[in-house]
């Protein structure tokens, strides 16, 4: 496990239904769908997929991570990122 994670929190479109049952096209929602994540960020180095931002929740001490999620970098609204050095405890606001 590196010494440094990178904390993300992004906020992109989401693909979403239109609708759930037969609907006048003027009826349908015309806003996005908008979504919140918050998580630590996986370089495409260590596994994180290619032109999307990958996003885990939690890492064991062997580097083990679950509860993944690939966001395309097309659908990044904004993002804000800090970097947290385990060893010295020091945050740092990228």
């Amino acid at each position: 496990m590196s010494e440094y994670l990178t904390y993300i929190y992004v906020t992109w479109r989401d693909a979403h239904a239109g609708t759930t049952t037969w609907t006048n096209p003027r009826d349908i929602d015309p806003e996005p769908c908008i979504v919140r994540t918050a998580g630590f960020l996986m370089a495409e180095s260590d596994g994180g997929k290619k032109d999307h931002l990958t996003v885990f929740q939690s890492i064991t001490p062997d580097g083990d991570v679950d509860h993944v999620l690939h966001v395309p970098v097309g659908m990044v609204v904004d993002f804000k990122c800090i970097q947290i050095n385990l060893v010295d405890g020091v945050v740092t606001v990228l």
